[in-house]
């Protein structure tokens, strides 16, 4: 992967809370309670980390990718009718061996700009070539 691309941020991608989506997502989780469960924070989060998989400029084969590690760093829990902005960033990109880590943080920020949640991700990449 390219290293020259660390601290890159991509533009925000707005993710509206709506009822039908986190109905779906709570059916999926098989959730029945209502409220929008936490981990639906994820949803948005892939919505914006389509940007980062996308990139021709990062040369990352997905189709070679495991998830890592996922963190979550809450200042408040989502709401029905929060009007997200997702934006992420390529926090830091390491090589060992034939393993290469990729971290990428994403802000979900409300209609006020105010974080309500930070998510960490670690996507492992296996048998990549470092160079």
């Amino acid at each position: 992967m390219n290293q020259d691309l660390i601290g890159k941020r991509y533009p925000p991608v707005p993710f509206p809370v709506t009822a039908e989506r986190v109905r779906a997502f709570a059916e999926a989780i098989g959730d029945s309670d209502e409220h929008v469960p936490p981990t639906f924070a994820t949803v948005p989060e892939i919505a914006s980390l389509d940007q980062i998989i996308g990139d021709p400029d990062l040369n990352l084969d997905y189709s070679r990718v495991v998830h890592g590690e996922q963190e979550f760093e809450w200042n408040r829990p989502l709401a029905l009718g929060d009007e997200l902005m997702a934006e992420c960033t390529i926090a830091s990109i390491r090589a060992r061996g034939s393993l290469e880590w990729l971290v990428v943080e994403t802000e979900l920020r409300d209609a006020a700009g105010e974080l309500v949640v930070r998510t960490i991700d670690t996507l492992i990449v296996r048998g990549g070539d470092s160079g």
